[in-house]
């Protein structure tokens, strides 16, 4: 897949989605963010996730888009771009980054967070608009270009691109008012 969106515009979305993940860590408090069955959406029917397994899922997706930026440079390429393709590789993907992660405290897992997503806007930062366009140097069955393997880790189109957190919670304000009615 190539790039449906240019590099400022990702890390615009980016810096919209982190600060909507952030408001959401200052507002809701240590309970609620604790409590497990308390997303709706865009999870496999047995799942009951709190706030704070959410934020393991959507760590896992920016290590990897971490992950995968290095190993595009390094001429790699990184397992995540296959495992996205396929149900029960995406499945293994979504199950595991929560379930490696179910160990850490609420506090580890923000820790995480915060230093996952500065280091994965610091990397698309570095980028060039020539690296983020350039073509796979590994083969592959369609063109890839590093702008389009993010958008397939991050959040695969129709979804919206770098805005993960609204396939899980669609309305911040109705996800606060059911949380605390």
């Amino acid at each position: 897949m190539l790039a449906t969106i240019n590099r400022e515009t990702a890390l615009k979305q980016l810096d919209i989605e982190h600060q909507a993940v952030r408001g959401l860590i200052e507002t809701l408090t240590e309970e609620e963010m604790t409590r497990p069955d308390t997303i709706e959406y865009g999870l496999y029917w047995d799942q009951h996730l709190s706030f704070k397994d959410l934020m393991a899922h959507l760590v896992t997706y920016e290590v990897f888009s971490v992950e995968a930026i290095d190993d595009w440079k390094n001429g790699k390429k990184h397992h995540a771009i296959d495992e996205m393709q396929s149900e029960s590789g995406s499945r293994n993907i979504h199950y595991a980054g929560i379930d490696n992660r179910r160990g850490l405290s609420l506090t580890e897992m923000l820790d995480e967070w915060e230093r996952t997503q500065a280091m994965l806007m610091e990397k698309i930062h570095d980028l060039s608009d020539e690296d983020w366009h350039r073509k796979s140097s590994f083969t592959y069955p369609v063109p890839l270009d590093l702008g389009g393997i993010l958008e397939i880790i991050l959040v695969a189109p129709p979804r919206p691109p770098y805005r993960h957190l609204p396939v899980h919670i669609p309305d911040v304000s109705a996800y606060i008012h059911k949380m605390r009615s």
